[in-house]
């Protein structure tokens, strides 16, 4: 299983060509599009685990889809006028649109995939289909 990323490339060299080199306010504007959440990809012995850390969401904002081998976790939340209006001294953080895709392999049962959302982690089980589980075993070493 494969995470990728929903960036482009080459965004850097789009913003600077674009936009400039400056820390104004275009650079706040694209960065905070183009960010996404960092996520975990653990691999257990029944199944898979996707761990994406996104605080300031609520369950009904993810919109999870299977299309052919690849899964899409996205946010696109409308834009809110009234927080646009107000004056931040400081806003390091904004709760913002974003999408990442994870590219699964045929160990997965796509039927029985589960997500659950609390405390800002996005918990998404993948379990292995039957036969698939990981063996594990001790070797003694002489």
């Amino acid at each position: 299983m494969r995470c990728k990323t929903a960036c482009h490339p080459r965004w850097k060299k789009h913003h600077h060509r674009h936009h400039g080199r400056g820390r104004g306010h275009w650079k706040n504007k694209f960065m905070s599009a183009w960010s996404y959440p960092p996520v975990n990809v653990e691999e257990l012995d029944d199944c898979y685990e996707i761990q994406l850390f996104a605080a300031g969401y609520v369950k009904g904002d993810f919109k999870i889809s299977l299309e052919g081998n690849t899964m899409r976790i996205a946010v696109e939340k409308p834009d809110n006028e009234e927080s646009e209006k107000r004056y931040s001294r400081q806003l390091q953080f904004k709760p913002g649109n974003f999408e990442r895709y994870f590219e699964l392999n045929d160990k997965i049962d796509t039927e029985a995939i589960v997500a659950k959302y609390e405390e800002g982690v996005l918990k998404v089980t993948l379990p292995k289909l039957a036969g698939s589980e990981t063996t594990r075993q001790n070797i003694d070493v002489n």
